[in-house]
């Protein structure tokens, strides 16, 4: 007789009290552990294997992004969730690009919300995180990284979705550097089409408009229709509660703030296309970056456009 696996999940909170709440709403499905601190909860990932941890963000010593950032790096199969009362704009932003978080969960938290949450994120913890590309070994015959990739697929490409010249023209020269194609649109409906057109695309770079209603229900379809495209957002303008939306319904996996340093934009597309790689090449890790619903309403112009994704997608 087989028994159902019980995951772990760690809560992280310098509160005792959310810390008693987590746990006796978690402790008959989960095997439970708690910690006060970043450093007591690095201790108990140390001596153990966690599937799902959920921080707080405002600790002493160590801030909840600090933290995240950290089992990132040591202990990537985790899934990292953040749990915040109040929007800190930078620790969020820093979250989404250096803890590469799954979710982000405001305080106070509604139960079926976080159940919900929490069990996507330790049936997701089941999947390997396969990222660790040497890139010395694709180099040896002079080759950078996304050339390599470039080589085994001439369609390779990255659609860019803005009105900037001056951004458009800086990604251009990281892309002929490393025989990228780019494809530049103007507007959604461009974008959808290019990206629906062409499944080789590997990576979005979407500038955020003024008005981001549209742009938001954008990303999100997106993700639902083509999980292994990676989108790289940037804004002249970073905002917190744009940041948890794109995290929650986009998956987004860098937002960043304009202008970009030159070395800066390469080192993120390169990222981004070893995220495309790994997913595209391990199908299961798709599941690591499932999104919510949009709260959004989405409007029958979206909807539209992507009628006809799946049967562009298929004549591609």
């Amino acid at each position: 007789m087989t028994t159902e696996k019980k995951y772990s999940v760690l809560f992280v909170d310098d509160e005792k009290r959310i810390l008693t709440a987590l746990r006796s709403i978690f402790r008959r499905e989960y095997d439970v552990h708690i910690a006060n601190g970043g450093e007591e909860a690095l201790a108990i990932l140390a001596e153990n294997e966690i599937n799902v941890i959920v921080s707080d963000q405002r600790m002493p010593n160590m801030l909840g992004n600090e933290l995240l950032a950290e089992v990132h790096k040591l202990y990537p199969k985790t899934m990292r969730l953040l749990l915040t009362g109040f929007m800190d704009k930078e620790a969020i932003i820093r979250t989404i690009n250096e803890g590469e978080i799954y979710r982000f969960i405001n305080k106070p938290w509604r139960n079926d919300e976080i159940h919900k949450t929490i069990a996507e994120a330790a049936l997701a913890s089941e999947f390997d995180v396969i990222e660790n590309i040497d890139h010395q070994a694709v180099n040896e015959e002079g080759n950078t990284f996304l050339k390599d990739i470039a080589g085994n697929n001439p369609d390779q490409g990255i659609v860019m979705m803005g009105s900037s010249q001056e951004l458009r023209n800086q990604i251009r020269q990281v892309c002929r550097q490393h025989d990228i194609n780019i494809y530049g649109t103007q507007s959604i409906p461009q974008a959808v089409g290019v990206v629906s057109a062409r499944s080789a695309i590997g990576v979005a770079i979407i500038e955020l408009p003024v008005n981001t209603d549209e742009a938001m229900q954008t990303i999100n379809v997106l993700k639902e229709k083509r999980p292994e495209l990676i989108s790289i957002v940037l804004t002249t303008e970073t905002d917190a509660e744009t940041a948890v939306e794109l995290i929650n319904s986009g998956q987004v996996f860098r937002y960043l703030a304009k202008p970009l340093e030159d070395k800066q934009l390469e080192t993120a597309i390169e990222q981004a296309f070893t995220r495309h790689h790994v997913l595209t090449t391990h199908s299961g890790a798709k599941k690591r970056y499932k999104v919510e619903k949009t709260t959004r309403s989405i409007t029958s112009s979206i909807k539209e456009l992507f009628s006809s994704f799946g049967r562009l997608a298929k004549k591609a």
